[in-house]
């Protein structure tokens, strides 16, 4: 059965199960994933996808059901499924279907320089990669990974109230983990890229940017504990956005799960500090001209220059608040239901230089790597205790690497003293961004 009579089928037999509303969210997709090792094809996996969700209200209540397979069978599997779902659900939140709205913005999440991308040549650059990793200096002992994948998909939304909504996106990646190491021991870096075009993959500038990440920590040493002068670096302020990402959620506010609660117009963080969600920005991983219920997306600061805006919201967090929403109401897939999350999140940058910052600290500390982010890190209270590694400055330049320390806060606390930004914004692999930082107020436990 084609698509659109499913679709058609689908709805018309939904009316007489008696739906008086529903939704269909489909994903088309394919994937190519190519890992190397010892110069040879470690893993090569091709796959291709396809799933539908069906929701719908009966009784004043949203049921949800999902399949991967299109036939009249699948059909009443989906209305009987969704119908059963609505009966047990228990809460009186209201849910909606949306009837869409008038203008819903351009944003480039497909490249066509990635249409049938060939494999083989995806092969010959991770074997490339790999090599230039290990040729690069005679210190580099083993690669902990090395890889290339590629995904696009089609989806898109189609309800009783008139809205078809259909998108494509595409996304390149590629990355080598090498282990170098000396006599004072072993560390690893890791070279990346995101591309739109294959011939964005530049192995030897990946090679040479991970090796050269792995041999600037070699040698570290604990410092003795105390409150230092700290930069924060891009790739390590990233992971600090991103673990706690759901203070910004509306959901979590309602839920009483983040101190954002509240908060709107309230200054909660330095007046440098700009947060912002930007699902329209260019190639961006998270963008997208419309969220998982329908909502066009658009650009906005949750934090603007201090003060708390706006939480993010999905139709039915915005309808609990009385406000609008976000377009920030997404599935982290077909088969899921709707959250709320957000699409690309940053710190925007301010005009200074790394070497700014190290010069306005003079002496002090740079922290680069965080670990333990699942388990030291509350994101209810904002409290963090994280083992880290970094670099000592002094006299405003970098001069020996830093391990074997702690680095313990408060979220809520360092968006406050946070007061100077680097120019650095990075997105390393990921949806969340940020550049460095220079941040009062943190405790470092060393020897």
């Amino acid at each position: 059965m084609n698509f659109l009579d499913f679709k058609n089928l689908l709805f018309e037999k939904a009316k007489i199960a008696g739906f008086n509303e529903c939704e269909i969210y489909f994903s088309d997709g394919e994937s190519i994933s190519i890992s190397v090792y010892e110069g040879e094809v470690e893993k090569y996996n091709l796959a291709k996808s396809f799933g539908l969700s069906f929701r719908g209200k009966i009784n004043n209540k949203m049921g949800y059901s999902f399949t991967e397979i299109l036939d009249e069978a699948a059909i009443d599997m989906l209305i009987n499924s969704a119908k059963n779902s609505a009966n047990l659900i228990e809460n009186d939140d209201e849910t909606f279907i949306y009837g869409g709205d008038k203008i819903y913005n351009e944003v480039k999440t497909y490249s066509k320089e990635l249409e049938n991308i060939d494999p083989s040549k995806m092969i010959y650059l991770a074997l490339d990669l790999e090599k230039e990793a290990k040729n690069y200096c005679d210190k580099v002992v083993n690669i902990n990974g090395c890889k290339i994948s590629y995904s696009s998909s089609n989806y898109g939304i189609y309800n009783t109230k008139g809205l078809e909504l259909t998108n494509k996106d595409n996304i390149l990646t590629s990355y080598v983990v090498p282990v170098v190491e000396d006599e004072s021991g072993k560390n690893d870096g890791v070279g990346y890229v995101v591309a739109s075009s294959i011939d964005e993959v530049d192995t030897k500038k990946m090679a040479k940017q991970g090796v050269e990440e792995a041999l600037s920590k070699l040698g570290g040493k604990s410092i003795a504990s105390g409150t230092y002068n700290t930069i924060i670096y891009n790739e390590a302020m990233v992971q600090l956005l991103e673990t706690f990402a759901s203070t910004f959620s509306g959901d979590a506010a309602q839920k009483g799960l983040s101190l954002f609660k509240g908060k709107e117009g309230e200054i909660v963080a330095s007046s440098l500090v700009t947060i912002v969600d930007d699902p329209l920005m260019e190639d961006g991983i998270a963008s997208a001209p419309f969220d998982d219920e329908g909502v066009a997306t658009y650009t906005k600061k949750i934090i603007y220059e201090g003060k708390l805006n706006t939480l993010l919201h999905n139709l039915k967090t915005a309808h609990k608040q009385g406000v609008k929403s976000t377009g920030n109401g997404f599935k982290a897939s077909y088969a899921s239901p709707v959250n709320v999350s957000e699409s690309n999140l940053y710190l925007r940058a301010g005009e200074k230089s790394f070497e700014d910052l190290m010069k306005e600290i003079n002496e002090g500390l740079i922290i680069t790597d965080l670990a333990g982010l699942h388990s030291g890190a509350n994101t209810v209270s904002g409290d963090f205790s994280l083992a880290a590694k970094g670099f000592y400055v002094k006299n405003g330049e970098k001069t020996f690497p830093v391990e074997q320390i702690t680095v313990a806060g408060n979220y809520f606390d360092l968006l406050k003293n946070i007061i100077a930004i680097g120019n650095d914004l990075k997105f390393p692999l990921s949806n969340v961004g940020s550049p460095s930082v220079i941040a009062k107020g943190l405790s470092i436990a060393g020897k």
